[in-house]
């Protein structure tokens, strides 16, 4: 096996980068969901006012240098709001501030942030950037990791959500425990772990873009119920690697069911 799964986990480790908030005191609640998300994946912050400068924005530093900076009201959408329901309806629509954001989180590519003893929501908050991004890019690889694929069944939005997506022309394939099976897995590819052994503990969500800003990654690994450890990174090589493992390692052991 060329990398296990486990071993990306245990051979990673976060770098720090500092979020400093600027002016953000008349909108504290947004400002506490966006430090709250990076501040899980340890990301430093800190708060400044300045007169001189717009209310509520955010700068990414790296040291004494300005990586750079993004509206929060614009942030947030990104991260949170547009990804409410289905979480695709609303990227149909193209919006000035979108490349300002996907500019913004750019900088954070070739790092590597760290998840430990996490509950499951800023692991649902990367997925679905992760497959917002694979929904406009319409090109690429997506792999996700559902633990069991009943998740689709208890999340009928995540169904549909993968299934727009593999009706674009991303290659998606689903992995999970077949503790549910829709009529149709459509241009979904899907495997399973039918004993659980592999990739039961696992959430992942893996996707290899047209070009090399695309990439992003999440691996997380389930420690105990409800909780999870792993990490998430924009690296390409890293998200090439996973890539190579899944396809390579992993799925000769795994029973297809689309076909």
């Amino acid at each position: 096996m060329t990398r296990p799964l486990q071993v990306f986990i245990d051979d990673l480790e976060s770098q720090r980068r500092r979020l400093v908030v600027v002016n953000g005191s008349e909108d504290g609640a947004r400002i506490d969901d966006i430090v709250d998300y990076f501040d899980r994946f340890e990301l430093e912050t800190s708060s400044v006012s300045a007169s001189g400068l717009p209310d509520a924005f955010l700068v990414l530093t790296d040291g004494d240098a300005c990586l750079g900076a993004v509206g929060v009201n614009d942030l947030h959408d990104y991260l949170f709001d547009s990804l409410d329901g289905d979480g695709l309806d609303g990227f149909a629509e193209d919006t000035r501030q979108r490349p300002v954001v996907e500019a913004f989180l750019a900088h954070l590519d070739e790092n590597v942030y760290s998840l430990s003893g996490e509950r499951r929501l800023p692991l649902v908050c990367v997925s679905q950037l992760l497959e917002s991004r694979a929904w406009r890019r319409g090109e690429g690889e997506l792999h996700a990791g559902f633990q069991s694929f009943a998740r689709f069944e208890q999340s009928p939005s995540t169904w549909r959500r993968y299934r727009k997506i593999a009706d674009t022309d991303v290659e998606t394939t689903a992995y999970g425990r077949p503790e549910w099976e829709p009529d149709d897995w459509g241009p979904i590819t899907a495997y399973a772990d039918e004993g659980g052994e592999q990739l039961a503990d696992y959430w992942f969500v893996v996707y290899d873009g047209p070009e090399r800003g695309d990439d992003g990654a999440l691996l997380a690994r389930e420690t105990e119920a409800g909780r999870y450890t792993g990490f998430w990174t924009f690296d390409s090589e890293t998200v090439a690697e996973l890539c190579e493992t899944l396809v390579a390692d992993y799925q000769p052991s795994l029973v297809r069911l689309d076909e």
